[in-house]
C-alpha cells in the first residue's frame, strides 16, 4: 500500500518528473508509474512523513519536513476540500473521482497558495484536464 499526505493526491495528478533531488525523482516516479499501471492500487491517507516524502532531501533528522509548518497548512487544506480522513484508504481512479467532484480551480488556488510548484501550472493543467473528462 502506498501512503501519501492529503497535498500529494494533487502532487501526483500533475507529476511530471520534477523534484527536489534525482532518488526523489526516481521515487516519485515508481509511485506515479505503479499508479498509471494499476489505478486500483491502494492509498492510505497520513498526515505524516508518506511513500513520496521518504526520499526527499528536505526531511529532517527528526521525520519532518524542513518546511513542516507550511506542509501540515497544505495538507490540512487539501483534507477539508477533498473530505479526506487520516488513514482512509482509498484507490487511485477513487482518488481521481474525488479530486474531479471536490477541487475547483478556486479551492485548487486556495488551497495550493504558496507551493513552489504552482508556479509552473502543471497541476493547475492536469487538474483543468481531469475536469472536462
Amino acid at each position: 500500500m502506498i501512503e501519501f499526505r492529503p497535498h500529494h493526491f494533487m502532487c501526483t495528478l500533475g507529476f511530471k518528473g520534477k523534484g527536489y533531488s534525482l532518488s526523489f525523482v526516481r521515487n516519485y516516479k515508481k509511485i506515479v508509474e505503479q499508479l498509471r499501471a494499476d489505478p486500483h492500487t491502494k492509498i492510505q491517507v497520513t498526515k505524516h512523513i508518506d511513500s513520496i516524502c521518504g526520499a526527499c532531501p528536505r526531511q529532517t533528522n527528526e521525520k519532518l519536513c524542513e518546511k513542516q509548518a507550511f506542509i501540515e497548512k497544505l495538507d490540512n487544506a487539501h483534507q477539508e476540500i477533498l473530505g479526506l480522513e487520516d488513514k482512509q484508504v482509498i484507490d487511485w481512479t477513487a482518488a481521481k473521482a474525488l479530486i474531479k467532484e471536490k477541487m475547483t480551480i478556486n479551492a485548487f488556488h486556495a488551497a495550493c497558495e504558496g507551493c513552489q510548484w504552482k508556479a509552473y501550472g502543471v497541476c493547475e493543467s492536469a487538474l483543468k484536464e481531469l475536469l472536462i473528462s
